[in-house]
């Protein structure tokens, strides 16, 4: 069995084009103390569209990688890292969820991050590009130390996630890519900044072919 907490902004969330209901049998979304099944939109996430997550799940059980695969959302469309790290509005919720998870006697088993679109550096405030990078570390590490202080002592998997609409910022990028560090259990995601246009309905939130690739991408990543 394996637990997926899943965190992060819409492409985390329930933003995608098309629906989806996973068709292995003991793939769950666990929310809120219960199961559901995994069918979109998934409980714990905003947005009422598709997600990557149960295809994720379905692909999983189909190369033998688990058995049982739980799926824990909690991501929000349009959010900045500093919402969700202590201090933050999101923060709260992401508590809550922890606290869900403890109560069930689930262990997360692999965190996934994907978000970094809303902290581009046009959206930055007038920091530059490598400051805004540098805020950027600081306040993953910063939500890394907190999930730790909750007994989260899963590995941690950030993407590389930038593009949407505007063009990728590429030192974020770098940034997103330079936070893996195998003492504090951290290793690299997916690039998905590499599925471009022909994959994203609206050019930034993904269509069914760009949900399937980028259930593929994080599928690799995990069982490498």
């Amino acid at each position: 069995t394996i637990v997926l907490l899943v965190m992060g902004q819409s492409n985390a969330a329930n933003a995608g084009e098309v629906k989806y209901q996973s068709h292995c049998t003991n793939v769950f979304n666990f929310y809120a103390g219960n199961y559901y099944p995994l069918s979109d939109p998934l409980y714990g996430a905003n947005g009422t569209g598709g997600s990557v997550w149960g295809r994720l799940a379905d692909k999983l059980v189909e190369r033998n990688f688990a058995g049982t695969v739980i799926v824990v959302p909690c991501a929000v469309g349009g959010t900045k890292i500093e919402q969700w790290i202590p201090g933050g509005n999101l923060n709260p919720m992401l508590e809550q969820t922890l606290q869900y998870i403890d109560s069930a006697g689930l262990k997360v088993t692999h965190v996934l991050w994907h978000q970094g679109e809303s902290n581009h550096v046009l959206y930055s405030g007038g920091l530059s590009a490598q400051e805004n990078a540098m805020v950027y570390t600081t306040n993953f590490h910063t939500l890394v130390s907190y999930l730790r202080s909750k007994g989260v002592a899963a590995p941690v998997y950030p993407a590389v996630a930038t593009y949407c609409i505007r063009e990728p910022d590429t030192v974020l990028q770098q940034a997103q890519r330079n936070l893996a560090n195998d003492s504090l259990k951290i290793y690299n995601g997916p690039d998905t900044d590499q599925l471009s246009r022909e994959y994203r309905y609206d050019n930034c939130h993904f269509n069914e072919e760009g949900l399937d690739k980028h259930a593929e991408l994080w599928r690799v990543v995990l069982m490498r």
